[in-house]
């Protein structure tokens, strides 16, 4: 049985004292408010009652949530509850209670104070919250909370408990399985609740069991499935067939059996995808819609600053680049964040290079892109997304630079591409003689940052890792180790123990090395498939962004997770580099609709055909401060794109509360 079943009457005891010193410290009625709400099975159109359950109402903060509200559902589930006002920045969560069923739901500050709490809102809490969630108890950190309400709201309308607004319109609607995977979740969940016997719960809940025993109620299944989103995936999907209130769910053709592979549901992971850009011109397009976003960095306020590599529908090179909410919409100037897009300071054409400095700057490289044939150069940019570099950018001796990553003294480090050189610039000071270092290794791609300062660089033209250190003396090499032989490697990652993970692209594989530079393994599985980039979570566990390999018309675009060094943190029995996620790695499938840009023109036009590939060729893999994994859709999928005139890729795909959360900043990742 559930421990907080036993632990009910103290809380009931306990809430009477909570609740009446919350309202006694209100002076009037404005520092109060009146909650009103119904516990259902089903959405408003399609409810079925669950009277008499009992209703706890919390504040979600660090170490234990504070019960603010004990009420209980009449016989027509509706119930009311008076709370102190709830100030900004403060996450609220509701559970409704009776014998198995359990259901949550999220309160922000400006929700509407009505809701509905049903097996939907609780799908999304259980996803959104994954990370923070224990039992029915939700705690952590202020901004996590906040980062995690944001993308509960990507999910569902709390006020009415059905699909939300962002999943019912492109770029997600039937061009991904999201909004009809949630609901198929969401069924699942209301075979249990609205079972007519006893054992109605037990099959749920024998699929969902793990290592700490089987759940005890619905919500400790959602918990279990958003967790194990690969597990039992075909059982569970049948159970989402006996009933079915929420509208429209994932039909036979795109379930786990699916003829097209395109549309086949290979785990129960909820992905959104986000692809507006901000500002528009008079017309109504977008300045800078989105083309081949190539990295990203997150700034403390949880913020993703996205590179942008090419005009979408063109080759030539963008001069502008992305800022998103944590929620994945565009960032408009509110409190004192940028307005996106941004251009000037010498943007042109970024690819993978782009940090955060210790002062909060953004600093970006400019590769630079078809039509236009510039040097390569360097971008800096305030917090409030100022520019701060010169027209030209900063561009000195560099070459067409990939990498650009900060340190902990602030120095910046560039990877000069065709200059086969690393650069850097001392405490963000752009001098001409600035140090650099060259050897035989040729194309460096990548630079990551240790907790002791050092540096790792990949080398893609010469296989190669090599570790730096920067002194008086200038830029010192420890040594240097191969990646695979003419492995092509890109992406690289420092996890939390120091050990350094490469991506091989053309092995499909990930290598791991120790702080030492000695080699731990090389790993392939989960779907690795022409990798690119790769994240280490605060667990340890690896991410991998898969391009795929030259031929692109057959392959389903996937994510990749890896059992990492710190194997505690895996699931049982497991060893490093052994695969997480399915041999199809994590995807998001087709619902039938194909794929459109931002401006609602399809994704190939002015070509002919149709896509039906929302997570495209990917580059990197970034995880925020709620264990949330946002991708970027680099390159479109069809090689027919790279001998034509239209290559990049669109959007970012966030998969929702699937990984450790990391706190933004420099060095080894840890948790907010």
């Amino acid at each position: 049985m559930n421990a907080t079943k036993f632990a009910l009457p103290f809380l009931l005891m306990a809430m009477t004292a909570t609740a009446h010193a919350a309202s006694s410290s209100c002076k009037s009625n404005t520092c109060a408010t009146r909650l009103n709400g119904i516990v259902s099975s089903g959405p408003s159109t399609r409810a079925e009652p669950i009277g008499r359950a009992q209703v706890l109402i919390y504040e979600a903060r660090e170490g234990a949530p504070r019960l603010l509200a004990s009420t209980r559902a009449n016989a027509r589930g509706e119930f009311s509850a008076a709370l102190p006002k709830q100030g900004q920045g403060v996450i609220r969560y509701a559970v409704a209670m009776k014998g198995a069923v359990e259901f949550m739901t999220v309160i922000a500050p400006d929700d509407k104070p009505t809701l509905r709490i049903n097996e939907m809102t609780t799908v999304a809490s259980a996803y959104a919250m994954s990370q923070f969630i224990s039992g029915n108890r939700i705690s952590g950190k202020p901004l996590p909370l906040q980062v995690a309400a944001g993308m509960f709201r990507n999910l569902v309308s709390s006020a009415d408990g059905g699909i939300s607004q962002v999943l019912v319109k492109s770029p997600n609607a039937d061009e991904t399985n999201a909004r009809r995977l949630i609901a198929t979740l969401a069924n699942i969940l209301a075979g249990c609740a609205r079972g007519r016997s006893e054992a109605a719960c037990d099959p749920l809940f024998d699929l969902t069991t793990g290592g700490s025993g089987p759940p005890a109620t619905t919500l400790e299944a959602a918990v279990s499935i958003a967790r194990n989103p690969a597990r039992n995936v075909k059982e569970l999907f049948v159970l989402g067939g006996a009933e079915q209130p929420y509208q429209p769910a994932l039909l036979a053709t795109q379930g786990p059996d699916a003829t097209n592979y395109l549309m086949r549901l290979d785990a129960f992971t909820l992905a959104v995808k986000v692809n507006a850009t901000g500002r528009k011109n008079a017309q109504g397009q977008e300045l800078c819609p989105f083309g081949g976003p190539g990295n990203l960095v997150f700034d403390p306020k949880g913020y993703a600053w996205i590179t942008n590599n090419v005009v979408q529908g063109q080759t030539g090179s963008a001069s502008c680049f992305i800022v998103l909410k944590p929620d994945g919409s565009p960032s408009d100037g509110a409190d004192k964040t940028p307005v996106s897009p941004l251009s000037g300071g010498g943007v042109l054409g970024q690819g993978f290079g782009i940090t955060r400095d210790p002062s909060g700057n953004i600093w970006a490289g400019n590769f630079g892109w078809g039509g236009v044939n510039p040097v390569g150069s360097v971008s800096k940019f305030s917090p409030q997304g100022k520019a701060l570099s010169p027209s030209s950018g900063y561009v000195s001796t560099l070459d067409r630079v990939q990498g650009t990553t900060s340190d902990q003294a602030g120095n910046i480090w560039m990877a000069s591409y065709y200059g086969n050189a690393v650069h850097v610039f001392p405490k963000g000071a752009p001098f001409t003689n600035y140090p650099a270092f060259a050897d035989e290794n040729t194309n460096p791609f990548h630079i990551v940052i240790d907790d002791k300062g050092a540096a790792w660089v990949s080398y893609t033209g010469t296989s190669a890792l090599s570790k730096f250190t920067y002194t008086k003396r200038g830029l010192v090499k420890a040594f240097t180790v191969p990646i695979g032989s003419a492995a092509n490697p890109k992406g690289i990652a420092v996890d939390p123990q120091g050990n350094i993970w490469a991506t091989a692209g053309k092995e499909s594989k990930v290598y791991a090395y120790g702080p030492d530079g000695s080699l731990i393994g090389g790993f392939s599985g989960g779907g690795v498939t022409g990798p690119w980039g790769v994240s280490s979570d605060s667990n340890g566990h690896i991410w991998v962004a898969n391009f795929g390999p030259s031929e692109q018309l057959a392959l389903t675009y996937r994510l990749t997770q890896l059992c990492g060094a710190n194997t505690e943190k895996c699931p049982a029995g497991m060893r490093t580099g052994d695969p997480i996620s399915p041999d199809t790695g994590y995807t998001l499938p087709s619902a039938g609709d194909p794929v459109q840009l931002a401006s609602g023109q399809l994704l190939y036009e002015p070509l002919s055909d149709p896509s039906y590939k929302p997570l495209m060729r990917a580059t990197a893999t970034q995880i925020d401060m709620a264990g949330n994994v946002w991708v970027t859709n680099n390159w479109k999928p069809s090689g027919l794109n790279d001998i034509a005139s239209n290559p990049g890729g669109d959007g970012i795909v966030i998969f929702v509360g699937i990984a450790a959360p990391v706190k933004p900043g420099i060095g080894q990742p840890k948790a907010p």
